[in-house]
């Protein structure tokens, strides 16, 4: 397994770059109620780009971002920590 990474909230992490420039990069949103939490999934090239806000149940073991699977290790309202699956 690859090692767990923590993010917290409003935080960014990039997940993957390809050669024309265009990245992909996760924000945590922070948990909107008690029971769910937020993960921005964000698509960028130069100045331009879009982004979409999930949502996902706390107790979800694991969530699928750009096809790939992360297990969701723990969540608080400061910060989310993943895991990739391989």
């Amino acid at each position: 397994m690859a090692e767990a990474f923590t993010i917290g909230t409003g935080e960014r992490k990039q997940l993957r770059t390809s050669l024309f420039g265009t990245s992909l990069d996760i924000l945590y949103g922070g948990m909107s109620a008690e029971n769910t939490f937020s993960i921005g999934l964000l698509l960028s090239k130069s100045y331009q780009g879009h982004g979409l806000n999930l949502f996902f149940p706390k107790k979800s073991t694991y969530i699928m971002l750009d096809k790939k699977k992360y297990y969701v290790l723990n969540v608080t309202p400061e910060s989310i920590t993943l895991q990739l699956s391989e």
